[in-house]
């Protein structure tokens, strides 16, 4: 397993562990959740959440429904 080490400043900190406290997540875990997502969601990969949940379909009608691209987001960096 690799490791990743942030550096935020305190307001990103803040508003980070806000939104994991409202997942009722400790940060780490939520980070990683979040992280995950965004990597499937760039790479076209569907989770195996989504596999479990419609990859065993087996109606030939059956269409995969459209995926959404997530919205381009301005860079943090406050320099």
């Amino acid at each position: 397993m690799k490791t990743l080490v942030l550096n935020l400043d305190e307001r990103l900190a803040q508003s980070l562990a806000a939104m994991a406290e409202r997942s009722h997540k400790p940060l780490p875990e939520w980070a990683i959740e979040q992280l995950t997502r965004v990597a499937f969601e760039q790479s076209g990969s569907y989770s195996e959440e989504w596999k479990g949940t419609f990859g065993s379909v087996s109606d030939s009608t059956f269409e995969v429904p459209a995926r959404v691209l997530p919205r381009v987001l301005e860079s943090l960096d406050s320099e």
